[in-house]
């Protein structure tokens, strides 16, 4: 019997935070996590799903090191949200969110990793948040939050 793995949603933030100025103590116990999320997600213990949003979100960082490594990593580990889901559904609940007051890239991040039933990691305080008050239909965490909830550190 194969074993199916979690499926995991990391924003461009998340993503990102190997690229952030690691001065800061909350940057690099944040960078940590996501180095053990992504060792776990080449060991095959959880999938990596993204979807075009991140592709426009990377494409337009300024920094071409940390925009070609992102975006080779995605490529290289993840899988591809939108080739599983349906855009008119996709479309419905992203509306939903945005009436709700995220901004659009933010609902349709929420609306993927909904669709995915995956697990969304980020960085970004004011997106936590807001999906904790909203509750939105998945798990919403930092990384380091999603290390310790499945007992990865």
């Amino acid at each position: 019997m194969k074993i199916v793995e979690k499926a995991v949603y990391l924003d461009v933030c998340a993503l990102g935070r190997p690229y952030d100025d690691q001065q800061y103590p909350r940057i690099q116990i944040e960078k940590a996590a996501v180095d053990v999320i992504v060792a776990n997600i080449k060991h095959g213990k959880y999938a990596l799903y993204y979807s075009p949003i991140h592709e426009i979100e990377i494409a337009s960082n300024p920094d071409e090191i940390a925009r070609s490594e992102i975006m080779r990593l995605l490529h290289a580990i993840g899988k591809n949200s939108a080739w599983f889901v349906s855009d008119k559904v996709l479309g419905v609940r992203a509306r939903e969110l945005y009436e709700m007051n995220f901004g659009p890239s933010d609902a349709f991040h929420i609306a993927y990793a909904e669709k995915m039933d995956a697990s969304l990691i980020t960085c970004d305080d004011r997106l936590l948040r807001r999906c904790q008050q909203v509750r939105i239909k998945i798990w919403c965490g930092t990384p380091d939050d999603f290390c310790r909830k499945e007992r990865l550190l």
